[in-house]
């Protein structure tokens, strides 16, 4: 197993075992969609969003904060559209 692959099963099992439950869906159905295709500058993109705290990745998903331009990249830019997509289903703005 390459350095790359390592990178993507970690960053899977960082998706899929956050906090909440509600991160849990967000960004577990995020990833088996998107990190099998990722290269290594989106997934170094992705392992520097998710070192944030759990409460900042939920406001920035939510909608109620905006994303820090440090961690602007397209991959987290995909990644908030599609969080906001889903928790609108729990209710959130």
């Amino acid at each position: 197993m390459d350095d790359v692959e390592r990178q993507r099963k970690r960053l899977m099992f960082q998706c899929r075992h956050r906090g909440t439950k509600e991160l849990d869906l967000v960004l577990g159905p995020f990833a088996e969609a998107n990190l099998p295709t990722m290269n290594a500058d989106e997934l170094r993109n992705l392992s520097a969003f998710l070192s944030e705290i759990d409460p900042d990745i939920y406001d920035w998903l939510s909608g109620r904060e905006t994303l820090p331009e440090r961690l602007r990249s397209p991959v987290t830019d995909r990644l908030v559209a599609f969080g906001r997509q889903r928790l609108s289903g729990f209710g959130e703005s």
